[in-house]
């Protein structure tokens, strides 16, 4: 969340930048594997797929090869389309914290 806040301040050019990229990937990631671990289940159908396919282990590979490829074509792609998605991808783990931080508060 707070990546968020700063990149909105620093404008689109910070939010396409390829920090952000790797630490939105990386926020996801983690805070998906997290909410999970808390008891939440999955919304996005294609990340259910991976995980149920592959497991945790296999969704880390994946975004990490997702990563890297937009790693690799990061100067060919808009910084409107990177500052969304990369804005989207944020907020998804923002709310994959929120989400697992209710969970872990809840009784047994």
């Amino acid at each position: 969340m707070a990546l968020a806040c700063v990149a909105l301040l620093g404008g689109c050019t910070t939010l396409a930048s390829k920090g952000a990229v790797v630490g939105c990937q990386a926020a996801d990631t983690g805070t998906t594997l997290h909410a999970m671990d808390q008891g939440a289940r999955e919304l996005n159908p294609v990340v259910a797929a991976v995980l149920g396919a592959v497991g945790p282990a296999g969704f880390i590979a994946a975004k990490l090869g997702v990563t890297l490829l937009v790693l690799h074509y990061h100067a060919e792609l808009s910084s409107a389309l990177l500052a969304t998605v990369n804005g989207v991808t944020c907020a998804a783990a923002a709310n994959n914290a929120v989400v697992a931080r209710k969970l872990s508060a809840k009784p047994d």
